[in-house]
């Protein structure tokens, strides 16, 4: 076949004829660009366009906040997040609280975050999502290193740009931004300007970054570039937000909401703009922006948020009863159901406040019993344990409440908080039983038929226990039929396990009746471990006042600080003078007395006790502490206690060690100090040089256990030095505590040994029974067994010597233990 082809005027009018099949390969050779996108480009082009989709929308998904300038998937928290007031809401509830003051923040899931707790403000991306981009990247640049006229080449820049921005790869990012824009005209000029903005602001590049934004704001409201528009917006507040820019953030947020054509964006960034009014305390402003959240068409969760805040607002500005009416309309409306733990939560603290404490703590079991492995069940806990401490003074509750608070889904910081609580009671336990048990020791040493009579009591009523357990181990056994044959078969281990396991029924029984405040017998409180053996007192009746005061001294110094009861640490500090006005802790407790009166402004008061120690202790460490106080010395002198010894050959050993130490030379200072003590152990410097060492140990290098042992070496070889007093009552809570945790170690093993044996009886009875089903079913021979035990008896009687009484039972013994009359 041919085709016709009219000639040039230059080949003189001729007709021509081609073959078609050149014709058709001419047509081929021509679209093969075409093809070759289709085929080489539009795979690959497919591919990492879909995967990428799939990533942005994950990453939108998991984003917290909008209004966080950086999003961070290297880590677990953003890079610049906001940190005020975009704190957690359930902090600070009173102000001399640094964890309850939750009414005068701000919300902790702001609105635009999602519920994830695995994400934090800004988008936190993981691992997998991270290596995801990268293969997005290595899929586009096959399609950027072949041919850069492909139809694929400008959509594959693009993408390779979002994704390493997205890897927090900004300058690499901007060069693909910047290659883009040098193509000239395409399908994403506007949206290729926005996000090369993006890259300048992150680089620093403030100006221009700026500059960009704002060019893109004008062409996407001009053009109605509606997505573009909103996100350049939203970059452009993230930013002053970040810069803590607050006034231009302001501004950016007002002209959003006069101009936006999305109604639910706006009323989310009105109630960013209420938060900003609320960071620079412009309240009114605050509460009236909140309020106007729901003119536009928020979200649920803005909704809600917007109207949380607003609560917050008015009980911050003390309109306590308007707070409260909005809170109980946003708990019964029914809409706001699924919020409803949050609700509660500041209920409850409005209730606290207003001293209805019974409400407050039946609003937070509520939550705590209703809301269980929640956050806000875990800020329950915390809350309940706060009221029971600082109201209720129910150090018992508390402590539980703590316990559940330190081990729950509360904010990381309020887990903190509880576990040191914890441990503060746990010390105010422990030094009250110190304290009982010293007091009882003294009056052993006085009465020592008390001694007598309180361990015969506690004998019997161990011995009710024990008997109660036989008791119902009998009764058990009378009711499941086991024969008398069958008991002869357990050995002494299944018998003691069987008993075991009704020795805890009884404790648990008693642990029942406590937590009903019922009146518990002695025998219930041995069970429970509540009443201790008595124990003869080994030492001196001076020497037990000695103990127990440094151990009230313990007490009071705990009320004073970390349980903050001033009043109570007050009352002991009082007692501790006039019970022992001998004892080494007299002048620490005047000065912790006259300290106590600077905190109520009774300078008078203060300003006389630290004179008179001043006057009357010439050698203690704390007479250059209140000299200092007192205007009579200069506060960077370096030597507390001034030691005469011009002559003394230890002297320069110890100012060079004392220079290491001051030059912050620990272990060059900590050697110099030794070789003082070693060297010169009867100087005057000796002690102070062990001492030295103790507190290098504990304040600067942080080893505890090093400098207890520093310690306990001054105690011992320079008992009389002023400085023991200094160290004596920490060392002994040091070594209270080591004591505390031993025993609780060994309580745990006891209780895996008590479990296992437990398991082991059960075990043993249940074969046991086994057993007996087997030996019923087999044949008998009751006339041998008695014939046996006849002759047994027989024999037994015949080895019994003529007017040798019988021995009694243990039971019958125990019978004849008659009370000791008072």
């Amino acid at each position: 076949m041919f085709y016709e082809i009219k000639p040039a005027s230059w080949l003189g009018g001729k007709k021509l004829f081609v073959p078609a099949s050149l014709v058709i390969l001419s047509i081929l050779l021509s679209s093969c660009g075409v093809w070759r996108d289709f085929t080489t480009y539009f795979n690959t082009y497919y591919n990492a366009k879909t995967l990428f989709d799939n990533i942005e929308e994950q990453i939108k998904a998991q984003r917290k906040d909008i209004f966080a300038f950086r999003e961070d998937i290297q880590s677990t928290s953003s890079q610049g997040a906001r940190t005020n007031p975009y704190q957690s809401p359930y902090q600070n509830p009173q102000q001399t609280n640094p964890y309850y003051q939750n009414t005068n923040q701000t919300a902790n899931r702001s609105v635009g975050q999602t519920n994830n707790p695995n994400f934090g403000p800004g988008t936190q991306l993981t691992g997998q999502l991270n290596q995801d981009l990268t293969r997005v990247i290595e899929k586009c640049s096959k399609i950027l290193q072949y041919d850069k006229e492909s139809g694929y080449f400008p959509d594959a820049l693009f993408i390779t740009g979002k994704a390493l921005y997205y890897q927090q790869e900004y300058a690499r990012a901007q060069r693909k931004f910047l290659e883009l824009a040098s193509l000239g005209p395409t399908k994403y000029t506007l949206e290729n300007n926005l996000w090369l903005a993006k890259t300048y602001l992150q680089l620093r590049s403030f100006d221009d970054g700026l500059k960009l934004i704002d060019s893109v704001q004008a062409v996407a409201q001009k053009e109605g570039e509606d997505k573009i528009y909103v996100d350049a917006s939203i970059t452009k507040i993230s930013f002053y937000l970040f810069r803590e820019d607050y006034p231009k953030a302001v501004d950016g947020c007002i002209n959003f909401i006069a101009h936006s054509p999305d109604e639910e964006m706006t009323g989310l960034v009105s109630f960013e703009l209420g938060r900003i009014y609320e960071t620079l305390k412009d309240y009114n402003k605050a509460l009236d922006t909140f309020a106007s959240v729901e003119k536009y068409s928020p979200s649920f969760d803005t909704e809600f948020k917007s109207r949380l805040e607003h609560a917050r607002l008015l009980k911050k500005l003390n309109r306590i009863d308007d707070a409260e009416a909005e809170l109980n309309d946003l708990r019964y409306s029914g809409k706001f159901r699924s919020n409803l733990d949050e609700v509660m939560i500041e209920l409850g603290q409005i209730y606290d406040d207003k001293n209805q404490i019974k409400t407050a703590i039946d609003t937070y079991l509520e939550v705590d019993s209703t809301f269980k492995q929640t956050q806000s069940a875990g800020i329950a806990e915390f809350r309940l344990a706060d009221i029971y401490e600082r109201k209720v003074r129910d150090y018992d509750s508390s402590y539980k409440y703590y316990n559940k608070a330190s081990g729950s889904l509360a904010p990381a910081e309020i887990k903190v908080e509880s576990a040191n609580r914890t441990r503060n009671i746990d010390k105010y336990n422990q030094l009250k039983v110190s304290i009982a048990n010293y007091e009882v020791s003294q009056l052993y040493i006085s009465d020592p038929l008390r001694f007598e009579r309180d361990s015969v009591d506690y004998e019997v009523a161990a011995k009710e226990n024990l008997d109660e357990a036989k008791r119902m181990l009998e009764e058990q056994r009378a009711q499941s039929g086991q024969t008398t044959t069958e008991q002869i078969t357990l050995t002494p281990e299944q018998s003691r396990g069987q008993l075991l396991v009704y020795q805890q029924k009884i404790i648990a029984k008693a642990y029942q009746d406590l937590r009903q405040n019922k009146r518990l017998t002695l025998a219930q409180l041995i069970a429970i471990n509540k009443v201790p053996k008595p124990v003869r007192p080994k030492i001196s009746a001076d020497s037990i006042k000695s103990l127990e005061s440094q151990q009230m001294y313990s007490l009071s110094s705990l009320f004073f600080s970390e349980l903050e009861v001033p009043d109570s640490a007050f009352f002991y500090f009082k007692k501790i003078l006039a019970d022992f006005p001998t004892k080494p802790v007299r002048v620490q407790t005047m000065y912790a007395l006259g300290t106590y009166y600077e905190t109520i402004n009774d300078t008078l008061k203060a300003d006389s006790l630290y004179r008179y120690i001043y006057d009357n202790f010439e050698k203690d460490p704390l007479r250059a502490v209140v000299a200092e106080k007192l205007g009579l010395t200069k506060k960077d002198e370096k030597h507390p206690v001034v030691v005469k010894t011009d002559d003394d050959p230890a002297r320069p050993s110890y100012i060079e060690a004392e220079n290491k130490y001051f030059d912050k030379k620990y272990d060059e200072a900590i050697e110099g100090f030794k070789s003082v003590y070693m060297n010169y152990p009867k100087s005057p410097f000796a002690p102070k040089a062990i001492y030295y060492i103790g507190m290098i140990y504990e304040d600067n290098l942080v080893q505890n256990d090093s400098a207890a042992a520093t310690y306990g070496l001054l105690i011992t070889n320079y008992k009389t030095s002023p400085l023991v007093a200094q160290i004596l009552p920490k060392y002994t809570a040091y070594q209270t505590e080591k004591i505390r945790e031993k025993t609780i170690q060994e309580e745990k093993q006891k209780a895996e040994l008590t479990k296992q044996q437990l398991d082991k009886a059960k075990t043993e009875a249940e074969n046991q029974k086994q057993n007996a089903v087997k030996t019923e079913t087999a044949p008998t021979k009751p006339a041998i067994a008695d014939t046996l035990n006849d002759s047994v008896r027989k024999i037994n009687l015949k080895r019994q010597l003529p007017g040798e009484k019988k021995p009694q039972s243990e039971s019958d013994s125990t019978k004849k233990i008659k009370r000791i009359p008072d």
